[in-house]
């Protein structure tokens, strides 16, 4: 039986990173972003149930799986963002107080003018991208979330 931290890894080899490769390949294919998003979420129960036992500093010694996943959203904003989105996706609508996307259909396949979302996280020329417009009409590329969401849990896995 592999250890729970291979079983994290394994994740983040087989599903992780596969899903936001593929992607990658079709910017726009909404099905694609949402296999790739809801596996970035996802990686943060693997996470927990690595080391949330063993190792309970790198989970902010949180008593269970979704206390890891608020309080990876109270540290990162990326990482909030992405799971309002994953939440709203499998919700279609979010009712708890502290979000930061409430409905589904705030993220679609759009693109962003000047000065609209982060410079340099869209696509060149400000081609179509899938865009999330936040509660407070701020947009922002899902390709960077899951960008810099991948690259946290790279980071907190080494």
């Amino acid at each position: 039986m592999a250890s729970s931290t291979t079983v994290a890894h394994n994740f983040l080899d087989t599903h992780v990173v596969p899903n936001h490769e593929e992607w990658l390949v079709q910017p726009t294919d909404l099905r694609l972003a949402m296999n790739a998003v809801l596996s970035l979420y996802h990686m943060a129960d693997h996470f927990w149930h690595a080391y949330g036992q063993t190792d309970p500093d790198r989970t902010f010694h949180t008593a269970r799986a979704g206390e890891f996943r608020a309080e990876m959203a109270r540290r990162d904003s990326r990482f909030a963002v992405l799971r309002d989105v994953a939440e709203a996706h499998k919700h279609m609508r979010l009712d708890r107080p502290v979000r930061t996307v409430t409905e589904s259909s705030q993220t679609a396949v759009g693109s962003t003018g000047y000065g609209e979302a982060g410079y340099g996280t869209g696509p060149f020329g400000g081609g179509p991208s899938i865009v999330v417009v936040l509660d407070d009409g701020s947009k922002q590329h899902l390709s960077n979330l899951a960008y810099e969401v991948r690259q946290l849990w790279i980071s907190m896995l080494t």
